[in-house]
């Protein structure tokens, strides 16, 4: 009896401490949200999808890495932008060749999505509504200036190894920003018929280790989304700050060769996602 007794003392012990243990170990864990399931992953980066919606997850801290592309500049628009730099006209493309661009200049292409919100025309070159900043240079400020969404812009900053989404406050936010690489867009609820079902593209950043830098780059794309709905998935991944970018027909996501999103729609902009060298 008294063997027994120690065995149950044991084995209560055993359980109190793996009851204890298990919350820590699954908050350390690589977990995502109910529902979504893998379908690429490599170093640094990982692909989830669950129906229509897909999210990346790149970890910029693991060496993968995010670029801003856009098409040939067919006009400068020579500081016509809205706050004293360029203005230019952006050849549009279809993301199939902007993928074969991209995968053409770098081997470790992962996947290509849609960017920056555009004059929607039918013409073949278009400039961009809210700036772009590319390896340390302003490609355009943008035709919007604060005559739209005058206090709803958010920039997101891209560094080799962090984040951030930050409040945008026109020139002098863009062009004191240390980032090489910065796209502005909208906040989570800046009224984009934001309770429609539409295409939407969505950018969120995590700062994983709670040490003040966003290591952490999700990318969300659905045919077919609120943006509430967009904002609630990338925070159910852990993002703690959300960015809007181009959405509706402008949707579009293709990984390595195959397409997950499609639009017949042509863009001047656009992000690309680099796998970590190995």
């Amino acid at each position: 009896m008294e063997n027994f007794d120690k065995q149950q003392v044991l084995a209560f012990f055993c359980a109190s401490l793996l009851n204890a243990l298990i919350p820590q170990i699954v908050s350390n864990a690589s977990v995502f949200p109910p529902g979504f399931d893998v379908v690429k992953t490599a170093k640094g980066v990982t692909l989830y999808q669950r129906n229509t919606e897909y999210v990346q997850v790149i970890n910029l801290s693991k060496g993968a890495s995010v670029k801003l592309l856009y098409g040939n500049i067919t006009e400068p628009g020579k500081s016509q932008g809205a706050y004293g730099g360029d203005d230019p006209q952006l050849q549009r493309q279809t993301l199939n060749q902007a993928w074969f661009n991209f995968h053409l200049s770098t081997p470790n292409a992962f996947c290509i999505t849609n960017g920056q919100f555009f004059s929607d025309d039918s013409k073949p070159s278009t400039n961009l509504a809210f700036p772009v900043k590319v390896n340390g240079k302003v490609i355009s400020d943008g035709y919007a200036g604060e005559s739209e969404y005058a206090t709803e812009k958010l920039k997101l900053e891209i560094w080799n190894d962090r984040a951030d989404i930050t409040a945008f406050n026109g020139k002098s936010s863009l062009y004191s920003s240390s980032a090489p690489n910065l796209i502005v867009g909208l906040k989570e609820d800046a009224d984009k018929v934001m309770n429609k079902e539409v295409g939407r593209t969505f950018v969120g950043v995590r700062d994983g280790d709670s040490n003040g830098s966003y290591e952490t780059i999700f990318i969300f794309n659905s045919t077919a989304s609120t943006q509430s709905h967009a904002t609630l998935t990338l925070r159910s991944f852990g993002a703690d700050k959300v960015i809007m970018l181009d959405g509706g027909g402008s949707t579009q996501l293709l990984c390595q060769g195959e397409s997950y999103v499609t639009s017949r729609r042509t863009i001047p902009q656009m992000i690309g996602v680099l796998i970590a060298p190995q």
